[in-house]
């Protein structure tokens, strides 16, 4: 993210209000496992930061770090519903790059979107309208729903009846919604050399958000003619 924001920010393109605090790897690491006094007062100096935006955006807040948001785990991780959830929350995101062998080196704050979601997955993540996009030099090569069926998880106890007609709903593209999207993903490409992938969703007011981008190669990706002419393969799992 601290490649590609920079680079989209401005193109007048909606997406989340985002603020971006750079602290490095060491200082991140300080918030899970403290090693010393001065790791403490790292962790602390890291977590005022936060609060500090958080408090400026207006809980709830989404967070992450400039590689990822964990969230999967979406209640002990990027979703901090107050200032007393923080603490716990940021610990999770972080410890969620270190389990999936990333060195983050900023944390991302960002205005809460809420989504036109149908229905709740994994630790209470809303399963929203949304969509992903490829990108090569510029030019649109696919777009997909984001969330297949065989990709939706539900803790014990947790599974909702209808989801599947529900999901089916989310995940249908219409016309005038892909020659939005189609026109945002061009524009974001234009300053993105190379192939990437481009996630949108859908906000409850309505309107298209541009919230995440990735390298192509390294994005989930489902069986589709582009994708196996750029050389994907099922191991593509982000």
């Amino acid at each position: 993210m601290l490649y590609w924001w920079p680079r989209v920010r401005d193109l007048g393109i909606p997406a989340p209000e985002t603020e971006v605090l750079e602290f490095g790897p060491r200082s991140l690491a300080s918030l899970v496992c403290p090693e010393g006094e001065e790791d403490v007062r790292e962790a602390r100096r890291v977590l005022e930061g936060v609060r500090r935006v958080a408090r400026g955006f207006g809980y709830p807040v989404f967070i992450r770090t400039d590689q990822a948001s964990g969230k999967h785990e979406w209640e002990n991780t990027c979703f901090v519903a107050s200032e007393e959830a923080l603490p716990r929350c940021l610990a999770g995101v972080i410890e969620f790059n270190e389990m999936a062998d990333l060195e983050p080196r900023a944390v991302v704050v960002r205005r809460f979107v809420p989504l036109e979601s149908a229905f709740a997955a994994f630790r209470g993540m809303p399963v929203a309208r949304e969509r992903r996009y490829f990108v090569l030099d510029g030019r649109v090569v696919c777009h997909h729903p984001y969330w297949p069926e065989d990709a939706v998880r539900f803790l014990p106890g947790r599974e909702p009846e209808g989801w599947r007609e529900k999901l089916a709903v989310l995940n249908e593209e219409v016309p005038d919604e892909v020659e939005l999207l189609s026109g945002y993903a061009a524009r974001l490409g234009a300053v993105l050399p190379g192939y990437w992938s481009l996630d949108f969703a859908k906000g409850l007011d309505g309107i298209w958000y541009f919230i995440d981008a990735a390298r192509g190669e390294l994005s989930w990706h489902p069986e589709c003619p582009c994708r196996l002419a750029q050389g994907g393969s099922e191991d593509d799992e982000s």
